[in-house]
């Protein structure tokens, strides 16, 4: 599903004393089946922005399409077609059985039997990578850290939506369940059946995945284009620099540098191996 964002603005509180602008003429396009990441400080406007692909708020001016149908239009049918995963969702997680807590939408919103609703949250479990074998009736609150993640990712996933949104995913995550998290979401990817949208204020980790890379600031898109774009063109500032992912900075710093790497070596074993490769063609013969 295609998500197109058009001059997007939104204010609190708007014609009083208290009014507050949270995001001013923001547009972008992200294809379906890609990955966005969106990065800011407190206060960029980065949550403000994703409540509007959901339909939480109604833009103060501007317009979110999705296939290009406004998200004003779609009606209570729009939950089921923008997923969103709430930063460090596991503390949402209430019902007695990982199972029941899944398929808790399923079960009180929509009219499938029980065998379709068994079977959904058999498809999202493993999606995830969730043994609902071994979980499904355990308390949510018995499991590991990266399985509450997946629980809750899981039951976001049982609406099979278009769109799925995290924000901040990596925030409490061990390394181990950060590096289950990147899998789930490469496995998505892969996929193409899916748009993406991580919202972090480090994108550090999810360099690899992602097509787009969109820069807000004060509720203005300072950058938008590919990670090796936006480096190149906020390197220089010295504020907007601090938000940048150090890897993708090193990466962009080499290249101005006369180092032939790629502008996408985004792990640490690329980049050294291109540099192993550069060293070796850099000897000088007796």
């Amino acid at each position: 599903m295609e998500i197109r964002v058009d001059k997007l603005t939104h204010w609190y509180n708007p014609g009083t004393s208290l009014q507050v602008s949270a995001l001013e003429d923001v547009s972008f396009i992200v294809p379906a089946g890609k990955v966005l990441g969106i990065l800011g400080g407190t206060g960029s406007g980065k949550t403000t922005l994703i409540k509007h692909l959901n339909g939480l708020l109604t833009p103060t001016q501007g317009r979110v399409l999705l296939d290009g149908k406004d998200v004003e239009t779609y009606g209570p049918g729009l939950g089921r077609k923008v997923g969103v995963v709430l930063q460090r969702p596991e503390r949402q997680l209430f019902d007695e059985t990982v199972f029941r807590d899944i398929s808790f939408v399923l079960r009180r919103f929509t009219a499938l039997d029980q065998a379709e609703i068994s079977l959904r949250v058999r498809r999202a479990c493993e999606l995830v990578g969730l043994d609902l074998e071994a979980v499904g009736d355990r308390s949510p609150h018995a499991l590991s850290d990266g399985e509450k993640r997946k629980t809750a990712i899981a039951g976001v996933l049982v609406n099979e939506p278009d769109v799925l949104v995290l924000d901040e995913p990596a925030v409490g995550l061990d390394p181990p369940s950060m590096a289950d998290v990147i899998r789930l979401l490469d496995g998505m990817k892969q996929a193409g059946d899916r748009t993406i949208v991580i919202v972090s204020h480090d994108m550090g980790p999810f360099l690899t995945l992602l097509d787009s890379l969109l820069v807000l600031n004060a509720g203005r898109v300072s950058a938008f284009g590919s990670p090796g774009e936006v480096c190149a063109g906020l390197s220089d500032d010295p504020v907007m620099r601090n938000y940048l992912p150090r890897l993708a900075l090193l990466v962009h710093d080499l290249a101005e540098r006369g180092f032939p790497v790629g502008l996408d070596a985004f792990t640490i074993e690329t980049l050294a191996e291109q540099l192993v490769v550069h060293a070796g063609h850099s000897e000088v013969g007796p």
